[in-house]
């Protein structure tokens, strides 16, 4: 395929600064080299030029600011992952890179997913955590989320119409910081994407960049300002249902006494996170509701045999059962 070239805004020039070169194209016209096969099959010759076409960037490296429409910032997202293990901050920051220059075309879907790739350790992966059937465990490429939840909220105040967007199965701190509950975006290649529209006249540039000093992730869209304005109303959050009783289980790679803690608590509920974005005069472009439903996740921990364990206390969900009794089986499997 064509590689369109990628760019970062520089706030001095107010111009284009090129960070990757765009590439052409090239496709097999399959119909024409048969043809060229079937004309020559009975001569001496035994070799078939194959017939290819080229296919140029729609961005290319000499593209400017103005030609594009990229002349200032129109939003930020920004979240944090204090406390988050290297590996984790490795993959976020990893992940992150795969968006940093690129250039949304005017009236176009982007696709999270199609940036993002596959995520492997070949790809420069590293294991860490994960939510899969019921628990958060180790795996390859946990904290890519980091960045699509970002990515969720940066077009989200630029006030772009979103198409495809899930949440998490448990309530995951990181995100909430700032933001509150329901504001996070969970991907899973290549089944679950986050997708936008980019619903303006204009180009979109996209930029990201990763601070470990500050455990912050920017994510920034650069674009003209069409006048949009964005207003997040009071997020609702109902049905909350107690986190079940912490559960502990045995694991003899530890000492005696030791415990180790490896899945977190949080509490269920069904969140609703609305917004009205207008046009600079005032006239509804869209409402959007975005609906979340959390499970009620229960902290588990590992120790070693002959540990004395504390006696856990059971709780009572609204409905009457005991939240260890509750569904809290995810469908999907997320990096958190």
């Amino acid at each position: 395929p064509a590689v369109d070239a990628r760019f970062v805004f520089n706030d001095d020039t107010r111009e284009l600064d090129l960070i990757g070169e765009s590439a052409s194209g090239r496709w097999l016209d399959v119909p024409a080299t048969l043809e060229r096969i079937r004309d020559q099959a009975t001569s001496d010759d035994r070799e078939v030029p194959l017939a290819i076409k080229i296919r140029e960037p729609l961005v290319s490296d000499d593209a400017t600011a103005i030609e594009l429409g990229i002349t200032e910032l129109v939003s930020v997202g920004r979240t944090y992952f204090r406390g988050s293990s290297s590996a984790r901050v490795h993959n976020v920051a990893t992940a992150a890179s795969r968006f940093h220059g690129v250039v949304v075309r005017p009236r176009t879907v982007f696709s999270f997913n199609h940036y993002l790739g596959e995520v492997t350790r070949e790809g420069g992966y590293e294991d860490a955590p994960v939510i899969s059937v019921g628990r958060t465990t180790q795996d390859v490429g946990g904290g890519v989320c980091q960045v699509s939840t970002t990515s969720f909220q940066a077009v989200f105040y630029g006030g772009f119409q979103i198409l495809k967007r899930s949440p998490h199965g448990y309530r995951v701190a990181y995100y909430e910081y700032g933001e509150g509950p329901g504001m996070d975006a969970t991907v899973f290649f290549p089944h679950t994407d986050f997708q936008f529209f980019n619903d303006t006249p204009y180009h979109l540039l996209l930029e990201t960049y990763v601070s470990e000093t500050a455990s912050s992730l920017t994510f920034k869209i650069y674009s003209t300002s069409d006048g949009r304005s964005v207003e997040k109303l009071e997020t609702e959050v109902l049905n909350e249902v107690p986190h079940p009783p912490d559960r502990y289980e045995e694991n003899s790679d530890l000492a005696e006494g030791q415990i180790k803690q490896i899945d977190v608590s949080a509490d269920g509920a069904d969140v609703w996170v609305r917004r009205i974005v207008r046009s600079a005069d005032g006239e509804i472009l869209h409402e959007d509701v975005f609906y979340s439903h959390y499970l009620p996740w229960q902290a588990v921990y590992e120790y070693g045999p002959g540990t004395e364990l504390p006696t856990p206390e059971p709780t009572e969900t609204p409905e009457g059962e005991t939240a260890a009794e509750a569904d809290v089986t995810p469908t999907a499997t997320t990096a958190p």
